[in-house]
């Protein structure tokens, strides 16, 4: 970090992330000016209570909280996880007003005392830094490809946390072999759940998570757990175990390998869509034609989805005007003529892929 440029006050930066979910862009802040004297300081900076919500783009948003307590523990799981990298900055990419962007990219570097720069998709990568930590998106890959900062020699760490790595991953990690990578798999309703490094095949448990379903080998299941960190819903108590959409199988007492992923559901830019409404959506507005969402790996996102229609132009432009009704952020990438055999909607299958086809 270069003294004095663009630096804005630690504690108005968790004050923002806290109360306004608000992320500092373009700036540097120095979260060694808190003064936090441990893990007891951080703690009493943090309301008893934050509310976490859900993309809503499965159905209603539902709101998640989270206390104190179980914030300060999962930042203390990922600090230790993390601080054998010795990295000398942080550069975030991620938004503080999620869970994975606040942890990662405000309590944990405040814990380690680390500076930390927040960037957008469309900011150039800070230069100094000369063991940096980038809190990534899927984006975040494609800005390393073309970052001018990088080179062979210098070490590079990243935490990836928003579904299958991107395409561009593979050539960024070849041109870069001193890259650590931490992939960090868990939700809003459950937090960290497994962490694995550097394109392992197997997951482990967090330090704090068990299985809530059988731990043996060949075992396969919706992922099932146990963790004290589990948030709760309004008025509620937290849950003694939460499932998840992810389907895995267990590798041994405490891992696990992801094999899929449950009904039609995909991860775009970590917001969750379900493939099953969008095909009922878009049926319901040219119901005379034969169409499938399918999903497809992205250079950018990690993950998209076309819609392949059985048809010529005609059936194909008119999917496509009727996709404009979709939210921005779920559009498809792009809509296709293809042979369907199956008839009306989607086959078993391939809307739901294994989520682990990526290039190591």
């Amino acid at each position: 970090m270069r003294p004095g440029t663009g630096l804005f006050p630690a504690s108005a930066c968790l004050d923002g992330a806290l109360m306004l979910r608000r992320t500092p862009f373009g700036r540097w802040v120095r979260w060694a000016d808190l003064a936090l004297r441990g893990p007891a300081g951080l703690l009493a900076l943090l309301p008893p209570e934050l509310p976490f919500e859900t993309s809503g783009s499965t159905g209603t948003p539902i709101v998640w909280w989270r206390s104190r307590a179980q914030l300060l523990q999962e930042a203390e799981h990922i600090a230790a996880l993390l601080e054998p990298e010795r990295p000398d900055a942080f550069v975030v990419h991620a938004p503080l007003r999620h869970l994975y962007g606040l942890l990662f990219g405000a309590l944990v570097p405040a814990l380690l005392e680390k500076p930390a720069r927040y960037v957008r998709a469309t900011d150039p990568l800070p230069a100094g830094p000369e063991r940096p930590l980038h809190v990534a998106v899927p984006s975040t890959w494609w800005q390393l490809r073309h970052s001018g900062e990088l080179t062979p020699d210098r070490p590079l760490t990243v935490v990836h946390s928003t579904g299958p790595l991107p395409g561009t991953a593979a050539a960024v990690r070849r041109a870069l072999p001193r890259l650590r990578l931490y992939e960090v798999h868990g939700a809003t309703e459950t937090g960290m759940i497994g962490t694995r490094t550097d394109g392992a095949p197997d997951w482990e448990l967090a330090p704090d998570v068990s299985f809530a379903g059988p731990a043996v080998p060949g075992h396969r299941a919706p992922l099932s757990v146990h963790s004290p960190r589990l948030a709760r819903r309004d008025d509620a108590p937290p849950g003694q175990r939460h499932v998840l959409d992810d389907l895995v199988e267990v590798t041994g007492p405490r891992s696990y390998r992801l094999v899929g992923r449950l009904g039609g559901l995909l991860k775009i830019n970590g917001r969750r869509a379900d493939l099953s409404a969008v095909e009922t959506a878009l049926r319901a507005a040219v119901p005379d034609v034969v169409l499938r969402c399918v999903l497809v790996p992205d250079e950018v996102r990690g993950e998209w989805y076309e819609v392949h229609v059985d048809g010529g132009e005609t059936a194909r432009n008119a999917v496509a005007a009727a996709t404009r009704a979709l939210p921005d952020w779920q559009a498809p990438r792009a809509v296709r003529t293809a042979p369907l055999t199956s008839g009306p909607g989607r086959t078993p299958g391939p809307t739901a892929p294994p989520v682990e086809e990526r290039t190591p």
